[in-house]
This record gives C-alpha cells, sequence and structure tokens, in this order.
C-alpha cells in the first residue's frame, strides 16, 4: 500500500473545503495536509508540507487563483487542479494552458474531483464534461507554448522585467532570454511588444 498522496485545499469557502474533506476522508488514496482560505503563501505551504496534489479555487479574496496556479506550476511539482463558481471559459482556457491538470466546476459532482485526482497523479488531464462544455464556447489558440512560456508571457503583460520575472520563476535572466526568443519566434514576431500583441489576438493572454 503506498502513502497516501498530501492534497492541499485552498478555497474561501468553509462549506466547499469542508465538503471536499468529508468527500475524500473515505479515500485512502489521499489525505487533506490542509486547507487555505487564500492564496497568498501557497506554494510557500506547497514546499513546507510536501503537497502533491492542490485543490485550487479560481476565485479567492486576495490574489487571483490563476496568479496562483502561475506561481505554482513555476517554482513546485505539484499538480494543480483548478475548481471554478463562475465558469468563465476564457479563465478556464487560461488555466489549461498554464499546466493545470484538471478543470472541475464547482456544479459537479464530488466524484468528478476524486476523477481529477486520479488522473493528476498519473500526470494526466481531466477535464469534467460540464466544463468541456463550456470550453466548447472559447476559441482556441493554434499556437502551443510551455507553462513556463505562458507564465512568462503573463508577467511581461504585467509590465515586469526580465530580471523581475527570473526572480519571480527562481531561473537565471539568460533562460528567461531564451524563452523570449522562442516566444517570438512561436509567434512569428519581432520585439516583445508585439510579442503581446500578438498573444491578444490569438487569446493567449487572460485579459
Amino acid at each position: 500500500m503506498h502513502t497516501p498522496y498530501r492534497v492541499l485545499i485552498v478555497d474561501d469557502h468553509e462549506l466547499a473545503s469542508t465538503g471536499i474533506t468529508l468527500a475524500l476522508s473515505g479515500q485512502t488514496d489521499y489525505h487533506i495536509a490542509g486547507t487555505m482560505n487564500g492564496g497568498k503563501g501557497v506554494a510557500a505551504e506547497v514546499a513546507k508540507e510536501n503537497i502533491d496534489l492542490v485543490l485550487l479555487d479560481i476565485n479567492l479574496p486576495d490574489i487571483s487563483g490563476l496568479d496562483v496556479l502561475i506561481e505554482l506550476v513555476a517554482v513546485t511539482e505539484a499538480a494543480v487542479i483548478i475548481l471554478s463558481g463562475e465558469n468563465r471559459a476564457q479563465d478556464l482556457s487560461f488555466a489549461l494552458k498554464m499546466g493545470a491538470h484538471g478543470l472541475v466546476s464547482k456544479s459537479d459532482p464530488v466524484s468528478a474531483i476524486v476523477d481529477a485526482l486520479k488522473a493528476a497523479t498519473q500526470r494526466q488531464t481531466f477535464i469534467s464534461p460540464r466544463v468541456k462544455k463550456i470550453l466548447g464556447q472559447d476559441r482556441q489558440s493554434t499556437v502551443s507554448l510551455s507553462p513556463r512560456q505562458m507564465a512568462i508571457l503573463h508577467y511581461l503583460a504585467a509590465g515586469e522585467t526580465n530580471k523581475e520575472i527570473s526572480y519571480r520563476l527562481q531561473i537565471s535572466p539568460p533562460t528567461v532570454s531564451f524563452h523570449l526568443r522562442e516566444l517570438r519566434r512561436k509567434l512569428d514576431v519581432e520585439g516583445n511588444k508585439k510579442i503581446l500583441n500578438r498573444a491578444a489576438e490569438l487569446g493567449l493572454l487572460n485579459v
């Protein structure tokens, strides 16, 4: 019998956190290692508690769940499953492009969360049928970017410098420069400003 996967729930609705905890209490494969009601400090908690899986609400009171996702994907090995109450296609599509391992609507049955956790432990991506219908309404980009390139694109759009991006993602400035070159190549543009213009046209920016 393997050691249960350690799960962190990040949701500001106590009822949701409690409900998920109760639902998973009978699952021997998973252990709820903690709950948080905000996004600040999640990456540090994941590292401190050796978290394997994060159930992350997209709407948090302090910072966007998408910003938390970007940080988690960039600096941790934890698999992230997004929980969404508002179900905006643009947000869900962005989360998927950013490297989320699961997309589950809060209107889905609890079994969808269990299915998402199981898929994530196998490094597969789970999208609930309800979310698939929502995503069907969203235009999909023909350009494929890695989660790290998506993170760099996000911070570039926020006006951050190469040095600031390297600090956030814990990578060297030359590595940031390399990814920017790759972004220019993939988007077929010259200059960082044109990267943003082209990315916006393709729906790669969550604006």
